[in-house]
């Protein structure tokens, strides 16, 4: 492990290493360098609000993956980029300080760490995708890491080789034109830092063929114009100037249709320049965007502040405005979606603006992922990705990690349905729990009778409750019966009048709520380690033995950062800042015995495992066991890895029915933790936490003997099956229980089936 003083001094060094070349605005962020924020991974149905604890408007937060849950250990985050597979699944890319993180967003609410690409230490590192490739580039070095995203709906990307050529070896940006296939550098090594074109013939073996090298260009965007005076050429919006970017710093727009002669068209200087940063133009050409990354930190503004340029006559552009989010934070990677601009900016995290006019954009959302302040420092955001089909934006931050959002305030037409209150986690299995939602017709209307509560069981079979409106868009709900103990999802669903549906929680219907039916939970177990219990630990391993303690290291080489439940302390491997992983065996952690009679009895933990680093990743497992006879025998509860979604680390939480392991659970109950290396160079680390046994009791109705047909309602069918069975001399008709039938028995139940069911 490394600390992030460490963290810092080794990104330091890198950056005094590679030259004159990065002598641009970059070193102002190594000053600035604020400690990663660890924590678990945060997803939409854990929030209490939409925006998860963070300042939101018109925006939700659908999962917050902090750095330290991506393998390798990472001190901070930087550029992010996407990728949609021939299957239509959605992926994030996210730039780490040692190299990639890929995550599969198909579901939003519900991330999934698939793959991780090693590469140099760098606070910088930027990405782009051609194709089924993802070409990566850092001011670290390695030259272009090419990987191979064609497996990643199996969670395999592979990373073919890290290209160099023609002297090549660390580059600032790297920027992509999918409509023509081409890959350009910039802020490389070579060059003079400029505008360099790479040869896509081959797509593993990128080549350096060509250059723009007037000048150092910090950032550009590469388009393909297919109208007007200028179809069928290439042309380049470049933020540059000379001397690494600080003199004469502005806009130029550069025809790189002829990689060999590459030439420019223009240059404009903008207003109040400090230095040009990103630019990106507007869908239809005629309007850039261009981010100055120091006017704010120098004083040459008083809030964030975008120039807009008008472009729709390339060789003479014009200032035309410029647009604020009326805070002091600095502008940094913005790009355009259709008449909207999505802006990352540092300490005020995304900024959504409407475009529709172009020359006066207006914010309409905004996420902010540096919760401290809008100071104009370098912290907080570094880039947003906006271009996924199904709308979900991504956020990449410095300190935080990867930011899932919908942004609400786009996609307008809809019910808004929410749930009031924090979601029962135990409903009654005699029914009748109360839930409550509001519904706002945003766009769309409810169609009558659409809003139902839908309650699905262990056995996958959903029950459904109409709602009952209580009041302008507010809906009432009574769970119905259900079996004791079983574990069940429930959601709100609302059917508006064009046919869609609409839920809470927002990932409904394939997942909901998760709730346990029961009166009530009695815990006969509950250990949270800031104490020992009696757990004992045993190894055959050479390091990596469990110790109970605060976890050490800051999160990195994959083990936790913290507990699970912010008690303090939990077990862990070994628990050394800069040697916590288990090598050459196995290391096993044991409970003591348990009591786990009395009902149903469910074990709950919360459990941490990482395999996925060094040099031959994801060949090891962790299981968990448990024994009904104090450890004289042991059964499989799960076995996680060697692959799968649970490997990168993160704290999960888990539940079992121990009835489903033991027909009979005894007061002899044991339970434990196995973690292994026997691979041949996997980093392995493991973690568990906020161990308890639950017992869940329900209570049994009194019975109802005026509800002849059982079905929970009292009406004359009721009375029909008395006097039927009244006739027949049935017993069940002698309700004085005088082994006569006459009228006392008739005027006893029809004083019972008056009085009503309890």
């Amino acid at each position: 492990m490394q600390s992030f003083a460490r963290n810092t001094t080794s990104a330091i060094a890198v950056f005094l290493i590679a030259g004159a070349a990065f002598g641009d605005e970059d070193g102002r962020k190594l000053l600035d360098l604020e400690p990663m924020v660890p924590g678990p991974i945060i997803t939409l149905g854990e929030l209490d609000d939409r925006g998860g604890g963070f300042d939101a408007s018109g925006v939700t937060l659908m999962a917050w993956l902090p750095l330290n849950n991506f393998p390798g250990g990472h001190g901070s985050g930087n550029d992010c980029w996407g990728y949609v597979s021939p299957s239509g699944r959605e992926y994030a890319i996210m730039g780490l300080e040692r190299g990639y993180g890929f995550v599969e967003i198909t579901d939003p609410a519900n991330p999934v760490i698939v793959a991780s690409i090693s590469g140099p230490t760098s606070l910088w590192h930027d990405v782009k995708v051609i194709g089924n490739y993802a070409y990566g580039v850092s001011e670290g070095g390695s030259g272009i890491q090419v990987m191979d995203l064609s497996d990643i709906d199996n969670g395999n990307v592979t990373l073919v080789r890290n290209q160099m050529s023609g002297g090549h070896a660390s580059t600032h940006n790297i920027v992509a034109n999918p409509d023509a296939g081409t890959l350009f550098l910039c802020g490389a090594n070579i060059a003079n830092g400029g505008l360099v074109n790479l040869d896509m013939s081959d797509p593993t073996r990128p080549t350096v063929s060509g250059a723009w090298s007037n000048m150092y260009v910090h950032d550009a965007q590469v388009v393909s114009y297919t109208q007007g005076p200028y179809a069928g050429r290439e042309i380049a919006f470049c933020a540059s100037g000379f001397n690494n970017g600080w003199d004469s710093t502005g806009l130029r727009i550069v025809d790189v249709t002829n990689k060999s002669n590459m030439f420019t068209i223009a240059t404009y200087f903008y207003t109040s320049p400090a230095y040009s940063h990103q630019v990106w133009i507007s869908p239809d050409k005629q309007y850039a965007y261009l981010d100055d990354e120091l006017d704010e930190d120098f004083g040459l503004v008083p809030t964030t502040t975008t120039r807009i340029i008008d472009i729709s006559n390339l060789s003479n552009p014009v200032q035309v405005g410029t647009f604020t989010s009326n805070v002091p934070a600095i502008d940094h990677n913005l790009y355009t979606r259709d008449q909207y601009i999505f802006e990352a900016n540092y300490t005020s995290g995304l900024r959504v603006f409407d475009a529709s006019d172009p020359v006066h954009p207006v914010q309409i959302a905004y996420f902010d992922t540096y919760p401290s302040d809008d100071a104009p420092a370098f912290n907080g955001a570094w880039s947003c990705y906006p271009y996924f089909p199904s709308g979900t934006v991504i956020v990449s931050d410095i300190n935080r990690g990867l930011f899932v959002l919908r942004i609400d305030a786009i996609d307008a037409d809809k019910l808004d349905v929410q749930l009031v209150g924090s979601p029962p986690e135990m409903l009654d299995p005699n029914g009748g729990t109360t839930l409550q939602a509001t519904i706002v017709e945003q766009g769309e209307t409810i169609e009558p009778g659409g809003v139902q509560l839908v309650v699905v069981d262990g056995e996958g079979i959903a029950h459904t409750v109409a709602g009952v409106e209580t009041g302008p868009g507010s809906y009432s709900f009574a769970s119905p019966v259900l079996a004791c103990a079983d574990q069940v999802e429930y959601y709100i669903e609302a059917q508006a009048a064009s046919g869609a549906y609409y839920y809470a929680p927002l990932t409904a219907p394939s997942v909901g709520y998760s709730a346990i039916v029961a009166s009530q939970a009695v815990p006969t177990f509950e250990d949270n380690f800031e104490s020992n219990t009696g757990w004992t630990t045993a190894s055959t391993a050479s390091d990596g033995q469990w110790t109970r303690g605060v976890p050490a290291g800051g999160g990195d080489r994959g083990d936790p950062a913290q507990d699970y439940d912010g008690s303090g302390r939990c077990y862990l491997t070994d628990n050394v800042d800069g040697n916590s992983d288990v090598d050459d065996g196995a290391v096993t952690l044991t409970s003591p015995a348990m009591d786990a009679t009395g009902g149903e009895v469910f074990l709950n933990y919360a459990r941490w495992y990482s395999n996925t680093a060094g040099a031959a990743p994801q060949e090891d497992i962790f299981t968990v066991e448990v024994s009904n006879d104090n450890g004289s025998t042991w059964s499989t509860l799960e076995v996680v890895g060697p692959t799968g979604p649970e490997v990168f680390g993160g704290w999960v939480y888990k539940s079992f029915a121990i009835s489903d392991v033991f027909p009979t659970p005894s007061n002899q109950f044991r339970v434990r933790f196995t973690a292994s290396d026997f691979g041949s160079g996997s980093v392995v680390e493991a973690a568990v936490d906020a161990v308890s046994l639950v017992v869940y009791e329900c209570d049994v109705p009194p019975e109802c003997v005026a509800d002849r047909t059982g079905d929970g309602v009292l009406d004359f069918f009721d009375i029909l099956d008395f006097l039927s069975d009244f006739t027949a001399q049935d017993p069940s008709a002698d309700i004085v229980q005088d082994g006569v039938f006459d009228f006392f028995d008739v005027l006893e139940y029809l004083s019972m089936f008056a009085a009503g069911c309890p």
